[in-house]
């Protein structure tokens, strides 16, 4: 294989597409020439950083009318468009596969004899100052080149060309960061909490002496984490929450939105959110193009088909699997899944996640009118604005938060507001990434399960779902009201509030929730949370929006201001400290 390095206009990670796409000609023998195939006619691979670039150099390409058969290759795609790369293409086609470093290891496409490397990639880190994931862009590490440089030719002679000098890659870092050292470490610590317990000083040495040795603040980080979800205590010691939410091998807030979702009488639905949230969301991407824009006036579909007024990525892709579900049990599932951009492999697997979180909540004592001697798999759809939609949402609610962004009202489209005061946009791919605000400044509220920053200061949610003040204030962790002053309190939030019979409702049902999901909890039971409770909560969220006025975040939580007499005014649950498994009744 031929390896050559050239300077090109790639500094500070910026690509120019337009090179490479002179590039892939020139490989492709557009000017017929025998030298600019040296290595005879093979398949052109191209390595770039992420889907904006892949998507830009696909449309050139696309535009040059050259015989290409451009194939993408991103982790955002579903297996099935990732399979497309590994076929020949039609006869007299040239094929360009445009990847980024997801094809580095572990993959061989027989018919790649030239690789263009770019030298750039995407990396996820993890920043434990502010507790935020980004996705940056860096150069790539000496192996990333080895390893990029090993696509070319592997079954035949191959050339590749890195578009930096040979004098950058010998000062390149040797490998890429450690995956341990580029994520958050909620789940690690969990599970360092139920093995060996200890105290947080304790929890630090142990994770630090795996090779990889994270640092204290993202270990501290991660500890913080697991506090503001109720699974640890104050004081860093595992709860009766952390200890059934450990069991469940998932991210930890979404194993707990799957034991309230249980207690609350909605799994199958949950489930399903669940088991996206735990692989990919089932939807095709591909870049756009102009044969693309003429035929949007047809039948719409993918997520803009689904999502039929939700609001909610997580309902649509609920959605998108009730009618895939439906459509198989007629043998009609392949087609449409092709029709509607639908992965096939993607939705299988959801289908077994549910089965096994549906099945694990049945062996809990679920009991909701929603399992009986069917496939537990089976899901229906969910009615919007019904009790079922308020209780899935609430559950959503009560497991994110405090990943919960305020609606303000904009000039063109919404602000989005954390309560780090901090403006944070939708994911464009989002279901939610053109909303339109109905109500006032405080009614409205995204809840979502994860964001990250990609190259900008603001960081993206990646799935969302719309929810109203009602929703937030029932599953705040900690609030206080003062009807003389018409203030309210609410974890880091404050806001005026006018008097009314919701404000008894509030406290009341704040009073019994949780304290009722401790017992279902702790007994192992969760047909002992109160159907009539799961009444009393779909009824107070379904209400109209409770005015808060003037909305904004503040620096501290109200349960870390109040102190001494006043405390007795906080509406909030500790949860109370696992004392560990009983042998006898584990045996049993």
């Amino acid at each position: 294989m031929s390896r050559v390095c050239v300077s090109g206009g790639f500094a500070h990670c910026a690509l120019d597409v337009r090179t490479l796409a002179h590039g892939c000609t020139i490989f492709s023998g557009a000017w017929r020439p025998r030298q600019y195939e040296p290595k005879g006619n093979g398949a052109i691979m191209v390595f770039l950083p992420g889907w904006g670039d892949i998507s830009k150099l696909f449309l050139m390409l696309y535009g040059l009318e050259e015989n290409f058969k451009v194939i993408t290759l991103h982790s955002l795609m579903t297996p099935e468009q990732q399979h497309e790369a590994f076929e020949r293409p039609p006869d007299g086609l040239r094929k360009v596969v445009l990847s980024t470093n997801i094809a580095e290891a572990s993959v061989t496409i027989d018919d790649i004899v030239y690789v263009i490397d770019t030298g750039v990639r995407k990396e996820r880190n993890y920043d434990a100052e502010y507790g935020v994931s980004s996705l940056d862009t860096k150069m790539v590490t000496k192996a990333n080149a080895k390893q990029r440089r090993g696509r070319a030719g592997r079954c035949q002679e191959g050339l590749v060309v890195h578009l930096f000098p040979s004098y950058k890659h010998d000062k390149f870092d040797d490998f890429p960061t450690p995956q341990m050292l580029t994520s958050s470490m909620e789940e690690v610590v969990l599970q360092a909490k139920v093995i060996n317990g200890g105290s947080n000083k304790e929890l630090v040495d142990m994770i630090k002496m795996s090779m990889p040795r994270p640092e204290e603040k993202a270990i501290e980080d991660g500890v913080k984490i697991l506090k503001n979800l109720s699974l640890l205590t104050r004081e860093g010691d595992l709860t009766v929450l952390g200890r059934a939410v450990a069991a469940i091998p998932v991210q930890p807030n979404v194993a707990k939105f799957l034991l309230i979702a249980a207690a609350f009488r909605v799994i199958k639905p949950a489930a399903c959110i669940a088991a996206f949230l735990s692989i990919k969301n089932p939807f095709q991407q591909t870049p756009g193009t102009e044969k693309d824009k003429k035929n949007a006036s047809k039948k719409p579909t993918g997520k803009e088909y689904f999502n039929k007024g939700y609001a909610s990525d997580h309902f649509t892709a609920l959605q998108a699997y009730v009618e895939w579900r439906r459509e198989a049990a007629r043998g009609n599932d392949l087609e449409f899944c092709d029709q509607q951009g639908l992965s096939p492999e993607t939705l299988d697997m959801a289908y077994m996640m549910v089965q096994q979180f549906v099945n694990f909540m049945v062996d809990a004592g679920y009991d909701g009118p929603d399992v009986g001697e069917g496939d537990y798999g089976e899901v229906d759809a969910v009615k919007k604005g019904s009790e079922q939609d308020a209780l899935v949402r609430a559950a959503m609610v009560a497991a994110f938060a405090p990943n919960l962004a305020v609606l303000y009202r904009g000039d063109r489209s919404p602000y989005w507001w954390l309560d780090c005061n901090a403006e944070v946009l939708p994911f464009r791919g989002s279901a939610n990434g053109e909303y339109q605000m109905n109500g006032q400044d405080g009614d409205e509220w995204m809840v979502f399960s994860d964001a990250m920053k990609m190259g900008g200061n603001k960081s993206q949610i990646m799935d969302s779902s719309l929810v109203f003040s009602p929703f937030v204030l029932l599953f705040a962790n900690a609030l206080m009201i003062d009807d003389k002053k018409g203030e309210i309190r609410f974890d880091k939030w404050y806001a005026f509030i006018e008097k009314g019979p919701w404000i008894q409702e509030l406290m009341d049902l704040r009073s019994k929730v949780l304290p009722a999901f401790k017992e279902a909890i702790e007994s192992r039971d969760l047909a002992s949370f109160p159907a009539e409770l799961c009444d009393r909560i779909a009824k107070f969220c379904c209400r109209t929006p409770i005015k808060l006025g003037k909305v904004e975040p503040v620096a501290k939580s109200i349960d870390q201001e109040v102190t001494g007499a006043a405390a007795k005014f906080l509406s909030t649950f500790v949860w109370p400290k696992d004392e560990g498994v009983d042998e006898e009744e584990d045996e049993q």
